[in-house]
């Protein structure tokens, strides 16, 4: 069976180590963050698990569309939701989940600079090796290219997969099967089951 691509299912555990290591990174570097401003909607776990870390209260976000589910990449990127905050002078931190192309994450530092902060950094919890715009600081870097899934968006990822090649009605052990073998996906049947049982909330 041809695979569309490799995917891989990010744990809680694993966003966790990722997060504690953006942190520490940041506070070897001395930086001083006042605002942490997660890109929502992958970008809030992180950025609270961050706040958490370095022990900042203030916390925002702003929603850009680029990605949708199951990696459909729209053609232009999008602010749906900017910061609402007054940023002048201030330390900023923009927190994203992955760094896939890069174009989320400028698009989010260029509307950010235009508030006129004291600085602007970024960082993500992954990042790809071929985006167009590094992070400042990330958990770790992909050198093979894979879909992430996080915990947070486990759902909404597979079902794309699943209704786009008519697997929704599949046998479970099948389905599965499937998974594995079109994008080299471990799912376990207590996951799956708990996915399937949310299909009416996205199909």
């Amino acid at each position: 069976m041809k695979k569309d691509f490799l995917a891989r299912i990010i744990s809680f555990s694993e966003a966790y180590e990722m997060a504690y290591r953006v942190s520490t990174q940041i506070t070897e570097s001395s930086e001083r963050i006042d605002i942490i401003i997660g890109i929502s909607r992958g970008g809030l776990p992180p950025a609270r698990m961050i706040c958490d870390f370095l022990n900042i209260n203030t916390l925002t976000s702003i929603q850009i569309r680029h990605y949708t589910s199951g990696g459909k990449e729209k053609e232009k990127v999008e602010i749906i939701d900017p910061v609402n905050l007054d940023l002048k002078e201030k330390n900023i931190l923009i927190v994203d989940d992955v760094n896939d192309s890069g174009k989320t994450l400028k698009a989010a530092y260029e509307h950010i600079i235009t508030f006129e902060p004291e600085s602007v950094k970024t960082a993500v919890l992954h990042e790809k090796a071929d985006t167009i715009f590094d992070a400042h600081y990330l958990g770790e870097k992909q050198s093979e290219w894979k879909w992430l899934i996080y915990q947070w968006a486990v759902t909404e990822d597979l079902l794309e997969f699943l209704d786009k090649n008519n697997m929704i009605q599949t046998d479970e052990d099948e389905a599965i099967k499937w998974l594995a073998e079109k994008y080299d996906l471990t799912v376990d049947k207590d996951l799956y089951r708990k996915i399937l049982s949310m299909r009416k909330n996205y199909l």
